[in-house]
């Protein structure tokens, strides 16, 4: 049922200008019709929206006798409660602000109702008629800002128009991805969904290209659920315009408490500076989460944010040690048979070695090139890391003085207890001076690395990502380098010491350990019909 939202909820709500362009239009009746229920969802534009928009659903409907009030301003059929708002409108007032910014045709039936009517608005003026209809409602939009010539003017061409209305779409099926949806430009269908799964609707979006790299996400601890895609380590972009998150339905922007949680859980899997691909739908409970933080919605805040970015970093970390996250070579599109179902590393039997850096092992019909030096650092890395968690901090018998700046002190008044817990104790000396006095056992051996770690903890990002670039030059500086020959029991023994490792699949700075190739590729590679060139003799 439709009502005036009472004034003192309308001082509370964060409103704002709802649209100022043609996408904002679309929105706005995207998710009319998505709270109304809709499962099909139609979009028509001419000139790019400028001369008509038309939004049709199967959705729940407007009764004839609430069509009037549907527009007024701040009047709603949605929750009146802020606290708890489970609707993706809730302000009451979309239809009133298109009503103002041009022609409104709005045709509606609900399924109980006999027949259909139809609501025409134009400023102040309304109409209002009774005629058979479909079940559902259709929206229609003539002449956005025809009396608004400034703002009109500001809209761009047609085609960037559509183009804007087509990202828009996009995005929502991306979150949505068992609605059918239809986008007409001018007549002619630009995107077409007959509905599915996330990896559907990535393909349609993305290409299969990206949709294969991607790994399906579903992990639910209550009272939160996450469901999605996340790619593969080898898929990375250097800015963050492909990784999308809803909450409770509503796409949003990451807050950056979630986004450096997710990019924690990938850490050593992807170079600094790339994050990964994909598509989020994060269910909360609504009191948890305050949406009414800006006009457009897309900013909200978690009111109780530690146990949310626990519950991510748990479903992420758990997504990606349950697949095998080996490189394929070639990159096929679309791919050639399954990978391995279990996340662990295989046990590799060695084959030879390429270049006397590539190590070529066999495992689960699948042919796997290992880079002896990348490898080398994960098994190193991961020993370093072992040492440093369990072995207990030393005092140094004549401590390191360093010099720290202006901001350095300011940022070791906030991290000194963080630093001590990793085994770094300084104190202080006058004058901006510190001496170190305690460090991690293994650290004593490298002592010209000290003030690195310890000055590197107090800037940037902080000590964790600090130490990790240590430890990481300490792990390379030993590893076996490229023309190191091994001898078949020393490449064996690294490859079982790979697979030990809790992350083999990439070195500690993010590239690749391991590439992998299929034989149903190489049978493809080599026009053989069969799967299986040769008995394969099984690994011990």
């Amino acid at each position: 049922m439709i009502r005036k939202l009472p004034p003192e909820l309308v001082r509370e709500i964060a409103a704002g200008e709802v649209v100022t362009g043609i996408a904002d239009v679309v929105r706005e009746l995207l998710e009319n019709a998505l709270d109304a229920g809709a499962s099909r969802i139609q979009v028509e534009l001419e000139e790019g929206g400028l001369s008509r928009i038309v939004v049709s659903d199967n959705g729940l409907g407007i009764p004839k006798d609430e069509l009037p009030l549907a527009v007024e301003a701040h009047a709603s059929s949605k929750l009146f409660d802020l606290a708890r708002i489970t609707t993706l409108g809730f302000r009451g007032e979309g239809l009133y602000a298109i009503r103002q910014a041009g022609r409104l045709r709005i045709t509606s039936r609900p399924p109980g109702q006999l027949g259909g009517a139809t609501l025409e608005a134009l400023g102040d003026s309304i109409t209002l008629s009774e005629h058979p209809a479909p079940a559902g409602t259709r929206v229609e939009v003539v002449r956005l800002f025809e009396h608004l010539p400034a703002r009109r003017q500001s809209l761009e061409s047609p085609a960037q128009e559509a183009r804007k209305v087509a990202h828009l779409l996009s995005r929502y099926l991306l979150h949505h991805p068992r609605l059918w949806l239809k986008l007409v430009v001018d007549g002619e269908e630009q995107l077409t969904h007959a509905g599915g799964s996330f990896s559907d609707a990535a393909r349609l979006v993305w290409g299969s290209v990206t949709a294969n790299r991607l790994l399906s996400l579903e992990f639910a601890q209550a009272p939160y659920r996450l469901s999605g895609l996340l790619s593969r380590p080898e898929l990375s972009r250097p800015r963050r315009d492909r990784l999308f998150l809803a909450i409770n339905g509503r796409p949003v922007e990451w807050p950056e408490n979630l986004a450096k949680t997710l990019l924690e859980a990938y850490r050593e899997l992807l170079p600094v500076g790339q994050y990964p691909v994909g598509v989020l739908n994060l269910e909360l409970p609504p009191e948890s989460v305050l949406v009414n933080t800006a006009p457009d919605k897309s900013r909200p805040r978690l009111l109780q944010p530690e146990p949310v970015l626990d519950f991510l970093a748990r479903a992420v970390q758990g997504l990606l040690s349950a697949h095998p996250l080996a490189r394929t070579l070639p990159e096929p599109s679309p791919p050639f048979g399954p990978a391995p179902t279990s996340g662990a590393f295989p046990k590799l039997r060695y084959l030879g070695v390429f270049r006397e850096l590539y190590l070529l092992a066999e495992a689960d019909d699948q042919l796997y090139v290992v880079d002896q030096h990348a490898a080398h650092e994960r098994v190193i890395y991961e020993e370093l890391v072992r040492r440093y968690r369990e072995e207990p901090h030393v005092e140094l018998a004549h401590p390191e003085l360093l010099t720290l700046s202006v901001d350095e002190e300011m940022n070791y008044a906030e991290r000194s207890g963080e630093l001590e817990a990793a085994g770094l104790v300084l104190e202080p000396f006058g004058s901006g001076r510190y001496r170190v006095r305690t460090i991690p056992a293994f650290l004593a051996a490298h002592p010209n690395l000290v003030g690195e770690v310890a000055k590197g903890a107090l800037r940037g990002p902080g000590f964790v990502e600090a130490w990790r670039t240590v430890l990481a030059r300490l792990a390379c500086l030993p590893a076996i380098k490229a023309g190191h020959p091994l001898s078949q029991v020393s490449a064996q023994a690294l490859l079982d010491r790979l697979a030990a490792c809790e992350l083999p699949w990439v070195c500690p700075h993010g590239r690749p350990t391991a590439l992998v190739l299929s034989e149903l590729e190489l049978a493809r590679r080599f026009g053989r019909r069969g799967t299986r060139a040769v008995p394969v003799r099984k690994s011990e």
